[in-house]
């Protein structure tokens, strides 16, 4: 156990700190060394970690998002302790400020714990007794949540050292370049993508080769774009996000299904992160995305232009709650008080609440609401929008511009399958793509990624609305597309801060 403090120290991933309300305790008691891990009671020993570490890294989104608080489909608090997300929100970074804020290192800690756990499997399965089928599977799912970890961390901070065996890291790490970052996520997913079962033969709650796909092609768009922008990638991306949707196996809710527990078990999930309700597991979505009046903590909600320019219909009413809950919890019981909701303008922050993060809320719980729906890393709904904007950027084509008309007819509220003059268009721009991208997948993390990619930051910051209680510091250039590294990080390695430590290829 000592390797795995002494890594977590290290970087900085000490969990730990300021999220007192985290009832997620790992067991690592069975967590072997490299070398170790023969049997299959020994691979089940280190997959669960896996899963833990990425149902814990999803579980509180504004520590998770503190950096993409740039995007605008989201804002925060003009007060209260959320300090470091009006640090994104209002981009006061740039040149390595601000490194030393709360809540900046949760998400590189996560995914470099999810990191080592994958590592240590890894390695570990090179010397395995097991069957082979047993561990090429265990195998590619370590590769594919190491891929997601570095992907991500990629998109937040920029280029990161590759650390690739379960070993302790001395320090003397240095940073490799966003091109080789790309190049080893690409090299996991394509060989977690011919190991992993194919959707609907996982198990339950497990990684499916729809799974790795989704990621790869997600790798192949953000590659294509800022900074290492190989034009090339885009087709890799359409060709990939084209190979989950010929699986026929995926389809799109009806919006009005879409936010239900149930909605997150469904066909449209490509991986979701469970909560078991019968573990006592849940996820704080519900409680960062209600305001404080509801029981909530005002950590997240829509900014008044994303909210304003957003498209009428169902998806609008299904995506934000206009009627704000007004609640206290005399005794520790959430209870509504008189009257039970209030218009969203005269609420207590002044804007919508996102209805889809408590469509499924619990009040029984715990004084405040918690969910134990699943979070969806990806769904459907984004595997055909990413192919149908890596396709317009090659050149569109009749599947393409259907894949973007089946997620606006069903925000719409009509038969996705089925062509509606109404709403079906012959062509679409790349820019029109990602706004609606942006609609669909509001707050769903997503948003900040996208703008980074395609540059389009500064464009959406100008549009901010001038009544929004956080105000920009500066107009946001290149400087702001990454994050700083976590103080304490760069301050126990050799690892160099943005933006001098940032290189592209």
């Amino acid at each position: 156990m000592n390797r795995i403090y002494n890594i977590l120290f290290l970087f900085g991933m000490v969990m730990l700190v300021n999220v007192s309300c985290l009832d997620l305790e790992e067991d690592t008691s069975s967590l072997l060394q490299v070398g170790q891990i023969a049997s299959e009671a020994d691979i089940e020993a280190n997959i669960s970690p896996i899963y833990v570490s990425v149902r814990r890294t999803n579980n509180d989104p504004h520590f998770l998002r503190t950096a993409t608080y740039g995007a605008d489909d989201i804002t925060t608090w003009i007060a209260g302790n959320k300090a470091p997300l009006r640090v994104f929100d209002r981009f006061d970074y740039g040149s390595g400020e601000n490194s030393d804020i709360n809540w900046l290192p949760v998400a590189w800690d996560n995914y470099w714990q999810t990191i080592y756990y994958c590592n240590t499997l890894i390695e570990g399965l090179k010397t395995s007794s097991a069957s082979e089928a047993l561990v090429k599977l265990a195998d590619a799912e370590a590769r594919v949540f190491r891929a997601h970890s570095y992907l991500n961390l990629v998109k937040i901070y920029g280029n990161v050292p590759l650390i690739l065996d379960g070993y302790l890291p001395t320090g003397e790490e240095q940073r490799a370049t966003v091109l080789a970052n790309y190049q080893q996520i690409e090299s996991d997913l394509l060989i977690a993508e011919v190991s992993l079962p194919a959707p609907g033969s996982e198990s339950t709650g497990r990684a499916s080769a729809g799974f790795a796909k989704t990621v790869l092609a997600d790798l192949y768009l953000t590659w294509a774009g800022w900074p290492v922008k190989d034009n090339s990638k885009y087709a890799l991306a359409a060709a990939k996000a084209k190979e989950v949707i010929d699986y026929n196996y995926y389809t799109l809710l009806p919006i009005e299904e879409l936010w239900t527990f149930e909605g997150a078990l469904s066909t449209e999930t490509i991986f979701s992160v469970r909560y078991p309700a019968d573990e006592s597991r849940w996820s704080s979505q519900g409680t960062a995305f209600t305001f404080h009046q509801g029981r909530g903590f005002s950590d997240c909600f829509p900014e008044l232009r994303f909210y304003n320019d957003f498209p009428e219909g169902p998806r609008k009413d299904y995506t934000f709650l206009l009627d704000i809950p007004n609640r206290n919890a005399p005794g520790g019981v959430i209870t509504p008080r008189n009257p039970p909701t209030i218009w969203w303008e005269d609420s207590d922050r002044g804007h919508p609440m996102y209805r889809k993060y408590v469509f499924a809320e619990d009040l029984t719980i715990f004084s405040r609401p918690v969910n134990f729906r699943p979070f969806d890393l990806y769904r459907y709904a984004e595997v055909l929008l990413i192919y149908a904007e890596a396709q317009a950027r090659v050149g569109e084509n009749a599947s393409s511009i259907e894949a973007l008309n089946q997620v606006k007819r069903r925000a719409a509220g009509l038969p996705y399958a089925t062509p509606n003059g109404t709403v079906d268009v012959a062509t679409a721009t790349p820019n029109e793509i990602i706004d609606e991208k942006g609609w669909e997948l509001a707050a769903e993390n997503k948003r900040w990624f996208d703008l980074v990619r395609s540059e389009r930051v500064a464009e959406m910051a100008a549009k901010r609305d001038p009544s929004e209680p956080v105000t920009l510091v500066r107009m946001p250039t290149a400087a702001q597309y990454i994050a700083p590294i976590p103080f304490e990080s760069i301050s126990l390695s050799k690892l160099v801060q943005n933006p001098e430590g940032f290189k592209i290829q």
